[in-house]
This record gives structure tokens, sequence and C-alpha cells, in this order.
């Protein structure tokens, strides 16, 4: 949630995440790409990073290195595919189509099922790892993916990605405001995942009805970090 309601100054990874993504307005949406900049999903790819970069070049592959692979990139994975396509959506919307690019609880739920599917064939088909593989290393990376059924045992993992989600939508998502206005639908339906996320009531409330009645001045005030 901003912070100037209540004199907290916001903290170092938000005021980070503002930097990059940029400041949003009531009529100016910033890039929809929040929950790939969160703390802990930037915490997860360097997780990840150093697993497959320095330990496992040290200590060669192992149940542990190949499991902390698997864990950080179910953390990460949903919320950067759901990030790359806000992005995408945003371009659009900024070409002139109607579309909300701003992260939304579907969105975050159908990334986070793909990831889960896609990793699951990946470790018990070998034609899906083999493709898998092949993408990867067109992309630049050399990747060799081994079978292994229990590597299952980490999908739990997507749960810590569903929360990234959900904590990003609590904080009234960056870009939903001034969706909201740019495509002239009532506030009420499309602040629903902001009130599944958690937010605070009132405060989902003050701002509906503040969109709703087209009060710029009040919805920058949500906003403003």
């Amino acid at each position: 949630m901003p912070a100037q309601g209540n004199g907290v100054r916001p903290p170092i990874f938000e005021r980070v995440r503002c930097a990059l993504r940029g400041a949003d307005h009531a009529l100016a949406p910033a890039l929809p790409l929040g929950e790939a900049l969160h703390p802990v999903t930037l915490a997860a790819v360097l997780v990840l990073a150093v697993n497959d970069w320095a330990l496992k070049p040290r200590l060669g592959p192992s149940a542990v290195t190949g499991k902390l692979s698997d864990l950080a990139g179910l953390v990460f994975a949903p919320v950067v595919l759901s990030a790359a396509l806000g992005v995408a959506l945003h371009l659009a919307a900024r070409m002139g189509t109607r579309i909300d690019p701003s992260l939304s609880r579907r969105r975050l739920m159908v990334c986070t099922l793909a990831t889960g599917a896609v990793f699951a064939a990946v470790k018990l088909d070998p034609r899906a790892a083999e493709l898998l593989a092949r993408l990867l290393s067109h992309l630049g990376r050399h990747a060799e993916i081994m079978l292994d059924r229990t590597d299952l045992l980490c999908l739990p993992a997507l749960a810590v990605a569903v929360w990234i989600g959900r904590d990003e939508l609590r904080r009234v998502p960056l870009g939903r405001p001034a969706a909201i206005h740019r495509l002239g639908r009532p506030a009420g339906p499309a602040l629903a995942d902001v009130r599944w996320a958690g937010a605070p009531a009132e405060r989902i409330t003050a701002l509906a009805i503040a969109i709703d009645r087209w009060e710029v001045t009040t919805v920058e005030s949500f906003l403003v970090a």
C-alpha cells in the first residue's frame, strides 16, 4: 500500500521497484512488472544463479544442487512469466488496444499452473525434457534436464509464487486505477482481485469511489509512494 497516508517511508525494496518500473499516476500506469521485482523473486533468481554458476561447477550435479535449482525456479518462474505478459499487454494498450495490463488473480493463477504443468512434463516425459533443453540452448544457455520423479516434491514451492503475486495485488496494483480510467470500466469489479489479496477494505472502498467519480487528485493520493 502507498505510504503517504500513514506517514511511513517506503522500504528500500519498494523504492527500488518503483525506480525500475516507473512512477504510477491516475491516468498513466507504470510498467506492470512489480511481481518480478519483488524482493523474494529477486532472491530466488540470485539463489538460482549462485547454484548454477558457482555451486554446480564446484560440487558437481547432486540431489541438493538439483533440488535447489528446482525450488528457486518454481518460485520465480510464474511471476516472471506474469510480468512478461503484463509488459506485452502494456505495449498493446499503448498502441490503442483496450486491455488492462495490470496484474490480476486470473493471470497469476494461469501462470502458476502453466509453470507447474511444464515442470511436471519435463520431469516425467523425455521428449518434453529434450524440447525444453533445445529451446534453452537456442536462448544461449546450455541445459541438460534429468528425468527425476522425486523433483515433483518441489512443486509446493509454487505456493511462494502465489504469495508473491498476492502481495503485489494487496498493495493496490500499479496500473489498475489508470487502466480503469482509461477503459472507462466501473472500479468495483475491477478491484475484486485486490480484495481477494487481502488489502484493507476501507482503502479499497475509498479508492473505488474516487475512481468511479473520476476524482483524479484523490486517486493520485493512493498511488504516490
